[in-house]
């Protein structure tokens, strides 16, 4: 980890500095505006009045590399708790989870058990739920050297009959092959660029070579076998060069507007949100609730400076 992705960690995680943000996020509603609720009835509405848009969600509960078990419990909670409202108003979702946030930190027992518990109850609401209403579990991918894991935990709910999804980097160099096996699954995974950067020899370092696999990796997931296995990509991006080159690349290949998604982070980058929502495109808002939103927010510039850009920039084009 870089001095940049640490000194951002230490803001996010700095006990004072976070009780001084706090309290200016919430005198200047910056914090309004990359959360989108304090708790589950207000996340609720929030995406009902998405939905009212054409917007759909991922919903995550605020809470990242929980070393608390109590934390852990409450994530837990929380997400049972959220999951009956977003059904009963008919809403299409992903629930994101960290495994991090879940036990993944205390003992892959504690992991299992939590996963399980979610997956159950997502999985008895999808068989409730009409042919208008999607739910979903959503993986995060978080450091390089829980990939294994993750993808295993991934598996095994899928072969459980799980409606489950994968989140994949495209900063590492194993996910052509990591990839591949997915769509040979005719999964659902959402590409992003990656978090914290680990080493060059795992991953690309330069800005320049992730974009190229970013690409790359889109073709890979907007290919005839990819379409043929059932396989449902979504691509996590905020840039519109690469967004717009993306998009054309489906309607070369093929692909209905209906047939992919593209996931942003709520409260970033509005005017691209409404370019593709007005392109007919599927738009999927990260949509985080809950009261940490602190140190998700500098979590979010350690992963990539130009995050911190985005974030100052979209208060002025709203």
């Amino acid at each position: 980890m870089g001095f940049w992705q640490k000194s951002m960690i230490a803001v996010a995680c700095s006990k004072p500095l976070r009780a001084m943000g706090e309290a200016a996020g919430r005198k200047t509603g910056l914090s309004d505006q990359f959360v989108s609720a304090g708790d589950a009835d207000g996340h609720v509405a929030r995406a009902l009045a998405l939905q009212a848009r054409g917007i759909r969600i991922s919903s995550f509960y605020l809470g990242e590399y929980v070393e608390d078990i109590g934390q852990v419990r409450e994530t837990v909670d929380q997400l049972t708790k959220v999951m009956p409202g977003l059904h009963q108003a008919g809403l299409d979702v992903h629930v994101s989870i960290d495994p991090s946030q879940l036990g993944y930190m205390q003992d892959p027992a504690i992991l299992a058990e939590n996963v399980d518990l979610i997956a159950a109850q997502i999985k008895e609401i999808a068989e409730q739920a009409d042919s208008a209403q999607t739910i979903r579990l959503m993986i995060d991918m978080e450091d390089f050297d829980m990939v294994d894991d993750t993808l295993a935990l991934h598996h095994r709910l899928c072969d459980a009959d799980v409606p489950v999804a994968q989140t994949l980097q495209a900063r590492l160099h194993r996910t052509e092959a990591d990839l591949g096996d997915m769509i040979a699954r005719g999964a659902m995974v959402r590409l992003v660029k990656g978090a914290m950067a680990p080493p060059a020899s795992v991953a690309f370092t330069n800005r320049d070579q992730i974009d190229r696999n970013y690409m790359k990796l889109a073709g890979m997931m907007l290919s005839d076998t990819a379409q043929q296995s059932g396989f449902f990509p979504v691509f996590g991006s905020h840039h519109r060069e690469l967004v717009m080159s993306i998009a054309k690349l489906a309607d070369q290949n093929g692909w209905s507007r209906d047939g992919f998604e593209f996931e942003m982070l709520y409260g970033v980058n509005q005017p691209l949100q409404r370019e593709l929502l007005e392109a007919g495109y599927r738009l999927r808002l990260y949509a985080p609730f809950g009261q940490d939103w602190w140190a998700y927010a500098w979590r979010r510039v350690g992963e990539n400076p130009r995050n911190l850009g985005l974030l100052m920039k979209s208060g002025f084009n709203r």
